[in-house]
């Protein structure tokens, strides 16, 4: 894979390195969120008496529907994050595997869900896809431990003293919303990028690779805000972060992505999926008909604060 940086960017702990890939643009699908907007898809509980774990997702159009592994949906029983990247096939239905993000409601807002404009925290969705990779590898399902998210999101209130009725992560985000959207004014999105490397403190927080140049542009806010959450809790040691050391630092990993030991598993919808893990790192990748539709390595380390 060619890789071409676009630019780096900075501001208190956090950095960003934007890239753009070879081979992008090379597939067409559309985000949930669009999909949702235009009512192609509807997402709701798997039954009357709903699942914790499990959504219902139709496709009524002849577009392939893209959804983000740090999509967080809003509605129905209670609020759910996903599992992993599913790239969802026309004119069909399936099962998401998905986790909740609010653990003290079980009790209908609305019958089907709809999107939020910010991710789930980077380093929730870390430990949530180790104990995929794991899932995966002893069941071949793609289950994450619900105790583990639930004591994320715990976590995130306690550092952030908010309290929410329900155990809500979205109670924390907007607790937060406003001084986060001015933060993130201090990063732009780079043309024609595909993909970003954000870092904290020196360290590469997460990377991802997205096939189309439309879709990285509607999750770079998303992301970034995810990204803010896990960096607010954070003090600037003033210690310089700069481009060089950034930008090598992601050109090394695609140097060395190719050396990681990889497990293949059906996507949950079309495709398949590579996953890798290492001590440092844990992540996969999704492709269809040789395409990569996301690519998503996360951090295991927990900055704390």
């Amino acid at each position: 894979m060619e890789v071409q940086i676009k630019g780096f960017q900075k501001k208190g702990v956090l950095g960003l390195v934007q890239f753009a890939t070879d081979k992008r643009d090379t597939f067409e699908y559309i985000s949930s969120g669009e999909a949702m907007k235009h009512n192609f898809i509807e997402v709701t509980e798997i039954s009357e008496g709903g699942s914790v774990n499990s959504l219902g997702v139709i496709n009524n159009s002849d577009k392939f529907v893209f959804f983000h592994d740090g999509d967080i949906l809003i509605g129905a029983k209670q609020n759910r994050t996903l599992n992993t990247s599913v790239l969802l096939a026309p004119n069909i239905k399936t099962i998401l595997p998905v986790s909740c993000v609010e653990a003290g409601r079980w009790s209908y807002r609305s019958r089907k869900f709809t999107d939020s404009d910010y991710s789930t925290p980077t380093f929730m969705r870390s430990t949530k896809t180790k104990d995929v990779y794991s899932s995966l590898s002893s069941s071949d399902e793609y289950s994450s431990n619900q105790g583990k998210v639930w004591k994320d999101v715990s976590d995130y209130m306690d550092d952030y003293k908010v309290l929410s009725a329900t155990s809500d992560y979205s109670d924390v985000y907007e607790s937060r919303r406003i001084s986060i959207d001015d933060f993130l004014r201090n990063f732009k999105m780079e043309n024609d990028s595909n993909g970003l490397a954000i870092f904290i403190k020196k360290e590469m927080l997460n990377l991802e690779i997205f096939n189309r140049t439309e879709i990285y542009k509607e999750y770079f806010p998303k992301l970034l805000r995810g990204a803010a959450i896990d960096a607010f809790r954070l003090k600037d040691s003033g210690d310089p972060f700069e481009q060089a050391e950034a930008d090598y630092k992601t050109l090394n990993f695609f140097d060395n992505f190719d050396n990681h030991k990889f497990t293949l598993h059906k996507g949950v919808g079309a495709g398949e999926e590579k996953r890798f893990e290492t001590n440092e790192i844990t992540g996969f990748e999704l492709s269809y008909n040789e395409h990569l539709i996301h690519l998503a390595s996360l951090c295991l380390k927990k900055f704390e604060p």
